[in-house]
């Protein structure tokens, strides 16, 4: 059977199925082969994401883990910048108490701005060492600070 465009007969298909020669269909050429390589490199991209927690998949779970292992460190903010820049927001409560933690204003305000949002959707509440954070945040002498701080608080 040449790889030609005409359909293959049913004893053809038979044949084939019984030799192992997979779905009866026949190999991809081209653009065909190109957009399968595709379909399959989205849906491992998905598969990966939904085996693990961190938002990103495994690279998302890589940035979260430096932004862990850098915290109290001097490298906290450039960790936290690299999450920021390879993700997004921080993912979970725990991140952007870290991020609250690297002390720079512009860190601080995209974590109290995405604890704003989850708090909008109710997904979390204000507790446990995040509390005092935020306590000691709506405090500062920096208005955006302050009253993003004051916000959270106001609806605990």
């Amino acid at each position: 059977m040449a790889n030609d465009d005409r359909k293959l007969t049913y004893s053809e298909r038979d044949r084939l199925r019984r030799e192992g020669g997979g779905s009866g269909r026949r190999p991809l050429t081209g653009r065909a082969k190109i957009e399968e390589e595709k379909r399959s490199r989205e849906a491992l991209v998905v598969a990966d994401a939904l085996f693990t927690d961190e938002k990103g998949g495994q690279r998302g779970k890589a940035l979260a883990a430096a932004v862990r292992a850098a915290h109290g460190t001097a490298d906290l903010p450039a960790a936290c910048q690299a999450y920021l820049d390879g993700v997004g927001p921080p993912a979970t409560i725990e991140l952007a108490s870290v991020f609250l933690d690297a002390g720079v204003k512009e860190l601080s305000l995209i974590a109290l701005d995405e604890l704003l949002r989850k708090k909008d959707a109710g997904d979390f509440a204000l507790e446990g060492g995040l509390k005092p954070q935020i306590r000691i945040l709506s405090e500062d002498f920096d208005d955006d600070l302050a009253s993003r701080a004051e916000d959270l608080l106001d609806q605990a």
